[in-house]
């Protein structure tokens, strides 16, 4: 009698890699570009630290969580792992600062998602950082799978990709954390995909950040669920009522197992520079290439995108910070006065500023499809007649043209510094570097969580 192996659906074949990933085997070029992810993720963290939303949903997570074994980085509170890992998300993606990983068929944000759900299982198992970087690439590769099989009609509908593809990159690393096996894995990526959502009506709110944030909240619940012994289905991301017929007409299902461990998406994943949405980027880095010109000067400004872009970020009038983050008017007309567009430059009282509205309203928008997402062409007209010229192909951050690991500590060290202190940034940004090295996360959580004291955290 013959007896044939079990055939393997997309879903679990995708669990079974998802399962395997460890540290020792792992390219070290992979491993450093965890290490840069880290980075890149902590100065994202830090940078939205202060915000009013962040407070909100940290008081609500402490509460709702209990006392825990996991922190809420820049503050002493500790709750359970999936509150942990939703505050630290949410507050991860608050200020559109964390990376991007957005080749031509989609844009994902994939670090908010992974590593607080990473996070949250290391502290609550005790686990080495080299367990986390392992359960980090796990999810990413994940994550970045699904979001390119929910392909481009999937990333132009209202659904946001980080809130769907992010559920299963989150669930992943968290069962890679967590040591399950394929099956148990298989079932935690069932049990996120029927929790995966998101949309983009929410874009410009407080609410947008609660994508990532469910998702690494959902991912570590999914985790647990299933190494309790919940069960799931072997379909639920590629079967013919699974997510991705779910979230778009036209799947790709192939892409889930394609160059499964030969082809690392993580390689490709790109950082932003400047804290509002990726497809800005272009038309701010073509702007802030150029030589000062005097705002008094200019007549008009027109920003050619790609189509997509152009629609995104039209918004010519954002009346909040937030919004602000989704208008190229806003951060050419930023990128144009003061010379740079950092977090200050999306203030309340930077979008109301009259010079800054003022110059806004100049500034127009064109759909032009033969530039890409990360490019853009920038044509400046004076009040004289002169034409200034300006155009990018691969904006700063993306993996044609990267940022430096001198860039991404750069940007930690300014987040840090702000939110606390010199010098503990000092030996946080040390500690980030060598993560995959740390016997554990307590030095990590002593340097990012401080004791409460009379300064609160900004104090040395």
């Amino acid at each position: 009698m013959t007896t044939t192996e079990p055939v393997l659906t997309r879903s679990s074949e995708l669990a079974a890699f998802g399962a395997s990933v460890t540290a020792g085997q792992l390219p070290a070029d992979v491993v450093h570009h965890a290490r840069r992810a880290f980075v890149d993720w902590t100065a994202a963290l830090l940078a939205g630290i202060r915000e009013p939303a962040a407070a909100r949903v940290r008081a609500v997570a402490a509460g709702s969580g209990g006392d825990g074994p996991c922190g809420i980085v820049g503050t002493p509170l500790r709750t359970g792992a999936p509150f942990a890992a939703l505050a630290n998300a949410y507050t991860s993606h608050l200020l559109d600062y964390d990376d991007v990983y957005n080749p031509p068929s989609t844009t994902v944000h994939l670090g908010s998602c992974v590593w607080p759900a990473v996070l949250a299982i290391g502290q609550l198992r005790g686990l080495t950082g080299a367990r986390l970087v392992a359960a980090h690439v796990a999810g990413f590769e994940v994550g970045a799978r699904v979001a390119c099989a929910a392909g481009p009609q999937h990333y132009e509908s209202g659904w946001h990709v980080t809130g769907t593809a992010g559920h299963l990159a989150a669930a992943a690393a968290a069962a890679n954390a967590l040591g399950l096996s394929a099956l148990e894995t298989s079932h935690a990526l069932g049990c996120a995909a029927t929790q995966a959502a998101g949309v983009r009506e929410v874009y410009g709110s407080d609410t947008k950040a609660m994508h990532p944030g469910k998702a690494a909240m959902d991912g570590v619940l999914a985790a647990l669920l299933a190494e309790s012994g919940l069960t799931s289905t072997d379909t639920a991301i590629e079967g013919e009522r699974g997510l991705l017929r779910a979230i778009t007409p036209r799947p790709y299902p192939e892409l889930l197992t394609e160059g499964l461990g030969t082809h690392w998406h993580l390689l490709e994943n790109g950082h932003k520079l400047y804290p509002s949405a990726s497809l800005t980027h272009p038309a701010i880095d073509a702007l802030l290439a150029l030589d000062p010109v005097d705002p008094a000067r200019i007549a008009a400004v027109e920003v050619r995108m790609a189509g997509f872009a152009a629609t995104v970020t039209a918004l010519g009038r954002p009346e909040t910070g937030a919004a602000a983050k989704f208008s190229t008017a806003h951060c050419a007309a930023a990128a144009l006065v003061h010379r740079r567009v950092g977090p200050a430059e999306f203030a309340e009282a930077v979008v109301h500023d009259p010079g800054i509205a003022a110059l806004r309203a100049k500034v127009a928008v064109r759909a032009d499809e033969a530039v890409t997402k990360r490019g853009c062409r920038v044509r400046i007209t004076l009040h004289d007649g002169t034409e200034i010229r300006s155009a990018v192909d691969q904006n700063r951050g993306t993996p044609a043209a990267p940022l430096t690991d001198a860039d991404l500590e750069d940007k930690l060290v300014t987040a840090g510094d702000a939110a606390l202190g010199h010098r503990r940034t000092d030996r946080l940004v040390r500690a980030c570097w060598a993560l995959d090295t740390a016997p554990g996360l307590d030095e990590l959580a002593a340097l990012w969580s401080p004791a409460p004291g009379p300064g609160g955290p900004g104090t040395d």
